[in-house]
């Protein structure tokens, strides 16, 4: 036995370019890329809006005895399509645009077990519809995302979102623009965080470099896990979210002592994910 897991997140189709080559009409999303890594060891709860354009695939794609698309809502407007190149000397996306499609219509409502989940996610999205699924969980593990397009401009209500949850999911610039200090204090400004309402730890993604656990305690740093190529970043942060929680999920723990080797399994879910283009690195066995 192990704990459910609940994900609210997006659901999208993605257009991607890196020095490896190029790939249009990928399936991703948080919370797709989450999902797929979760599933591997827990049972995952899948929540978002997708088009009915790709309805079909989604729902191919996210089958699976670990995986439920109850809380998978269909519209008839279009999937949400991201476009981005990824530059590998800077580890930044650029030349990126979007067409939002049916996201901007989706209004969560958590399905009974998604609700009943004693672990749930809060992928990277607006920390209003953050706040909404929050309200309707009673999960006892709560780990949460974000990004710069929330942290600088709703700054007050991504932190409402970060105080209620347990683990926060953040690379540098992300932390710093949501702390407002410089990047090279990420450490300082991370430990200054945790204790404060719910958080109890902050996992600061460093592409490349790994990732690191920081808690009230101290910060320990590990490596990325191995990978014989870098293919396309996309979705690693939310494939090692979605191996971290898992862990704890799998092991019934929430104790800040297994944080470090749910890291672990984490960062082998982000180097699967960045070994192929999409979410394919994600469906070969690990």
């Amino acid at each position: 036995m192990s704990w459910d897991i609940a994900v609210a997140g997006t659901v999208h189709v993605d257009d991607i370019v890196t020095p490896a080559g190029a790939a249009t009409g990928l399936l991703g999303g948080s919370a797709v890329y989450f999902a797929l890594a979760a599933a591997r060891s827990a049972a995952v709860h899948v929540n978002g809006i997708v088009g009915a354009d790709h309805a079909a695939a989604f729902l191919e794609l996210l089958r699976g005895p670990r995986l439920s698309t109850e809380g998978l809502v269909v519209s008839d407007l279009p999937t949400f399509r991201w476009h981005t190149r990824h530059d590998f000397d800077r580890w930044v996306a650029v030349d990126t645009f979007s067409d939002e499609g049916c996201d901007p219509t989706w209004r969560p409502r958590l399905p009974a077990e998604a609700a009943r989940a004693e672990v749930l996610f809060l992928a990277s999205m607006s920390p209003a519809l953050q706040r909404e699924v929050l309200a309707q969980s009673g999960a006892r593990l709560v780990g949460a995302d974000s990004m710069t397009d929330y942290t600088g401009p709703e700054r007050e209500a991504v932190r409402e979102v970060v105080h209620a949850s347990d683990v926060l999911f953040l690379n540098r610039s992300e932390l710093a623009s949501l702390t407002s200090a410089p990047i090279t204090t990420w450490r300082e400004e991370a430990i200054a965080m945790c204790g404060v309402g719910r958080l109890r730890a902050v996992v600061v993604k460093a592409g490349p470099k790994g990732a690191s656990l920081v808690t009230a305690d101290g910060v320990i740093s590990l490596p990325p896990a191995p990978t014989a190529q870098v293919v396309d970043p996309t979705g690693a942060g939310d494939a090692l979210a979605g191996g971290f929680l898992a862990a704890c999920a799998a092991a019934e723990r929430d104790d800040d002592a297994y944080f470090a080797t749910a890291l672990e399994s984490g960062l082998r879910c982000a180097a699967a994910a960045i070994s192929h283009f999409g979410v394919a690195g994600l469906e070969v066995p690990a």
